[in-house]
């Protein structure tokens, strides 16, 4: 009866279990259709992402390859700028050499550049030391050219002191030449002027022999001064020559007339009386009267001798030039005469300037 039981409950039991076992299953089978429902989307959504991959891996394939184009050009133009730089240095390190050894400071190397592979820090670095190098030289090159133009004023200086030496060594030159040339000039003159001085004194005497002390010669270094009393050649206040003075100029004319090369000035002088009266209307003051008696004595010996009138000069000084002093009737007579100055033949003198060497 137990046994009985027991199957019972064991049937019951099984019937139970298989009630929940097939609807677990069927749960089961539902889960599992849905599963692989969900599968099925999942692959192909697998399938889409792979197929989308895919075509990425093909436009990425695509893009590799231009990029390993656009290297490969980029690698070519990367060589071709480190050719240039690198033949860039080599310019720039022999320009920097050539600066150096005009300075006379140490060379620079090229070490380090001229393998194969070399890259851009090198290159920045090197640029970097020609740049270094090259304000060192600049800095230098500075001071030699400031010393260099202290050398060029200084070089100038000295060139224009050579100039100013060469063109005073010329004009000393033509200066003694000039210089001998009078001095050959004058040592002429003065062998004249002793000739004519002998002559001079030889007629001299032969008119002192007949005219007594109304003429006197004297010589002043280089110049014979024949002075003749005024009054015995003029009357007082006049300048008209007397008869004695007509017959003194006369002789006197014959003289010059034979006297070469010279030069004659007619002095007036006076005494320090004033011209009052009449005679004032026409001599004003001794200053006319002077003239015009200088004046009257040169018409004289030019219109009697026939000399050239570009060897005669006339001049008035009134009472100016005393020959002693006023403060006596005698020495206001002998300050009242008439002076024929005889020259040498005129020099016309040089009047170049010698400049002087300043420092």
């Amino acid at each position: 009866m137990n046994t009985i039981k027991i199957l019972c409950v064991m049937l019951m039991c099984t019937l139970v279990l298989g009630c929940l076992s097939q609807q677990t299953h069927e749960r089961a089978i539902e889960e599992l259709e849905l599963t692989n429902e969900t599968s099925a989307q999942e692959v192909e959504r697998l399938q889409q992402v792979a197929q989308e991959r895919e075509a990425a891996v093909v436009q990425l394939q695509e893009a590799n390859k231009d990029l390993e184009a656009e290297i490969d050009v980029q690698e070519q133009v990367k060589e071709r700028n480190l050719n240039g730089y690198k033949q860039e240095l080599r310019e720039l390190y022999s320009q920097v050499n050539d600066l150096v050894s005009v300075s006379g400071a140490k060379p620079v190397n090229l070490s380090g550049f001229e393998g194969d592979e070399v890259d851009f820090d090198d290159i920045g670095q090197a640029f970097r030391n020609i740049r270094s190098t090259l304000a060192s030289q600049i800095d230098e090159f500075s001071q030699l050219r400031s010393q260099n133009d202290q050398l060029e004023e200084a070089l100038q200086k000295l060139e224009a002191r050579l100039r100013n030496v060469e063109r005073l060594k010329k004009e000393l030159e033509l200066v003694r030449a000039d210089r001998e040339k009078q001095e050959a000039k004058l040592a002429t003159v003065r062998h004249e002027v002793q000739t004519v001085g002998r002559e001079i004194d030889r007629i001299t005497k032969a008119l002192e022999d007949k005219f007594g002390k109304s003429l006197v010669v004297t010589q002043h270094q280089d110049r014979l001064v024949l002075t003749m009393l005024g009054q015995i050649l003029f009357k007082s206040g006049q300048a008209q020559l007397t008869p004695l003075g007509l017959d003194i100029m006369k002789q006197v004319g014959e003289v010059l007339a034979t006297l070469p090369n010279k030069n004659v000035q007619v002095e007036g002088h006076t005494d320090n009386n004033p011209i009052y009266g009449r005679l004032q209307q026409q001599y004003p003051t001794n200053w006319e009267l002077s003239t015009a008696r200088a004046t009257t004595v040169l018409r004289f010996l030019i219109e009697q001798t026939g000399m050239n009138p570009q060897d005669f000069s006339a001049a008035g000084y009134a009472e100016t030039r005393p020959a002693v002093e006023n403060s006596s009737a005698e020495g206001r007579a002998q300050n009242r005469r008439v002076e024929i100055v005889l020259y040498p033949e005129r020099v016309t003198p040089n009047n170049k300037t010698v400049a002087t060497l300043t420092q």
